[in-house]
């Protein structure tokens, strides 16, 4: 038995509140961002105003299957050596009162498909590559992917765990349910797709 094991209390345990996201923006929204929130108008957005907490699945399955391998009359289980999909993480977050932290998500999937034209990136925020190379899957589309990270806290909100999720982007932005009878703060959630996935003791 080893006798250096680290002696805990029972309430020394993860808690599912104990999660911040960091959430970096595509470069095309950062081309768009203003400080000042009498700038603010239909063509920008504020950055400094994302606050996102974390609800649901903040870890995806890892999942590596086996594969079949005849051998001698008999079948072996061994690995396909083969990362299967990994699904979409959804994050929960309270609207502020300017809808500044909506409205940035919104602008981020309006520049991935135009409300008003349907097409990737309307108004030329970046140097998009030709339509082969879009549709043939060749081309390099980071302006609209960026990185998130979410980090796991202890009982004294100090990082202890980081998850990264690299090449993401946004898929779905809730929309806002409004009833003047419910005394309880504005909410929405947004879904994100994502390509790697990694973790880190810290």
């Amino acid at each position: 038995m080893n006798d250096q094991i680290t002696q805990q209390a029972v309430l020394n345990k993860s808690r599912k509140d104990k999660f911040r996201l960091i959430l970096d923006l595509p470069d095309a929204l950062k081309g768009i961002n203003v400080t000042d929130q009498s700038a603010r108008d239909n063509e920008n957005v504020i950055l400094s105003s994302l606050q996102y907490s974390v609800y649901g699945t903040v870890v995806p399955v890892t999942t590596i299957n086996p594969t079949v391998l005849p051998f001698a009359g008999q079948t072996l289980n061994v690995t396909s050596g083969k990362r299967e999909k990994y699904e979409d993480i959804t994050v929960n977050f309270t609207v502020d009162n300017g809808f500044n932290n909506w409205w940035v998500l919104w602008k981020w999937l309006d520049y991935i498909n135009s409300a008003t034209t349907g097409l990737l990136d309307p108004n030329n925020l970046t140097t998009l590559p030709s339509s082969p190379e879009l549709y043939s899957g060749t081309a390099n589309l980071q302006p609209y992917q960026t990185n998130i990270t979410v980090y796991g806290l202890d009982e004294y909100n100090n990082n202890k765990i980081r998850f990264n999720y690299s090449k993401a982007f946004i898929t779905n932005l809730t929309g806002i349910t409004y009833n003047y009878r419910d005394a309880e703060q504005m909410e929405a959630s947004f879904t994100f797709s994502f390509s790697q996935f990694t973790s880190e003791l810290l």
